[in-house]
């Protein structure tokens, strides 16, 4: 997938056994890229924006669960001095493998944000202003990083086409979830095109009209 609006464009490629969505958004005025969620497969990451001509700026972080955070060693490793963008509630989630289930898998990741960022924090990326908006429950520290002048929100595993992330791993909280998202992103203008970490996009008045978590 990839949508164009000037000068930023929205990629996205699937990465992992989770077939996580990674979004990459490139300026093409000023060949710079950011990645969300680099689920795996750092390389490909790496050769896409190699295939693009842009260069890797940042990181933003929706949520440090495994599968959205398995390409970031290599990343950070062939990227000195980074940009790791995530909310202040998430940093242990990230550091420890229990948490943030990597021992499931039968790996051990424990990794540090280099940019720790609040609820409604307003952050700089690619030339253009991105909200940080705090939405916990899926994790403690999930926050999803919405675009206004582009009408994008990248959610992670917060809010799905018609369903919601799930709450039943560590520092997950079902109530704290559908309260957050009734109170932060259902204010968003209806036309908001959400991007999740798994699912097909969605807008936010679509998940207004017929989430059944949401009803």
């Amino acid at each position: 997938m990839k949508i164009m609006e000037k000068p930023l464009e929205l990629h996205c490629i699937a990465l992992g056994q989770m077939q996580t969505n990674c979004y990459i958004v490139i300026n093409r005025s000023t060949k710079e890229a950011v990645v969300f969620d680099p689920g795996d497969q750092g390389e490909k990451i790496m050769e896409t924006l190699k295939k693009e001509g842009v260069r890797l700026t940042a990181v933003c972080l929706t949520h440090a669960h495994f599968d959205h955070i398995m390409g970031l060693p290599y990343l950070m490793e062939v990227n000195d001095k980074l940009p790791v963008y995530l909310h202040e509630d998430e940093q242990d989630v990230l550091l420890d493998p229990q948490l943030n289930l990597s021992t499931m898998v039968g790996l051990t990741i424990s990794l540090k944000a280099n940019r720790i960022v609040k609820d409604g924090e307003e952050i700089e990326l690619l030339g253009e202003k991105v909200t940080c908006i705090h939405v916990p429950g899926h994790t403690k520290g999930g926050v999803c990083y919405y675009f206004s002048a582009y009408g994008w929100l990248i959610s992670g595993d917060t809010l799905f086409q018609r369903s919601i992330g799930r709450t039943d791993f560590p520092t997950g909280d079902l109530n704290a979830l559908l309260l957050a998202i009734r109170s932060k992103l259902f204010v968003l203008p209806p036309e908001t095109r959400v991007f999740s970490g798994h699912t097909p996009p969605t807008t936010i008045g679509e998940e207004i009209r017929s989430n059944p978590f949401l009803l």
